[in-house]
């Protein structure tokens, strides 16, 4: 890429590593009898009229055809104490191997769209969704899938439906790179500017 200024370095091909770290969360999905679960952190909010979130997941991958067949999934969060099992997620191809024995997990079904969420390890927080749509002629390595939010919950003694994370208990899992994960340091609280809104898409 172009238009290095003087001071900074050309990310190059690893450009999404500007954008790190970022929330790593566990997708699951189930179709002709099978469930699987991956690694994913190129999951946002698309909107909150409706309620709507967007995940930009590999064509190569195996969830992503289960979510796209079942039309629905969920987005379970975890904090740090549960990096080798996310990072295990991520590198292990549910193709080959059943993950839910591999690794140990179990799920449940008491989803209000009925597909599976973790119970074991235990997220802290889960996002039901139904699939809206599925863009696959946008990118040459990704479906982008967007999700209407049927139900989302979170840990009654980690998150203030308020404010969201209590981010002095809550430590959730982030991804860099590869094997490097971190999660969030304290609480940080600019000065208040002029008419300011409480969130920052603005």
């Amino acid at each position: 890429m172009a238009g290095v200024p003087e001071g900074y370095v050309d990310a190059g091909e690893r450009w999404p590593r500007v954008l790190a770290p970022r929330p790593a969360y566990v997708l699951v999905a189930e179709a002709r009898g099978r469930v699987n679960f991956m690694s994913a952190s190129w999951v946002m909010p698309f909107s909150e009229e409706p309620p709507r979130i967007v995940a930009a997941l590999d064509r190569e991958a195996y969830t992503p055809e289960l979510i796209i067949e079942s039309g629905v999934f969920t987005v379970n969060v975890f904090t740090v104490d549960e990096v080798d099992f996310v990072y295990a997620a991520g590198t292990t191809s549910g193709r080959e191997v059943d993950k839910l024995r591999l690794l140990g997990a179990e799920v449940a079904r008491d989803t209000v769209t009925g597909a599976p969420r973790l119970v074991k390890p235990r997220p802290v927080g889960v996002v039901e969704a139904r699939v809206y749509r599925v863009l696959s002629d946008l990118a040459d390595d990704v479906h982008l899938i967007v999700a209407d939010v049927a139900a989302a919950y979170a840990d009654a003694e980690l998150y203030n439906p308020r404010y969201g994370w209590e981010l002095r208990k809550a430590r959730i899992l982030l991804h860099s790179t590869g094997r490097a994960f971190t999660t969030n340091s304290g609480i940080y609280t600019p000065k208040r500017t002029p008419r300011a809104r409480s969130d920052l898409n603005v």
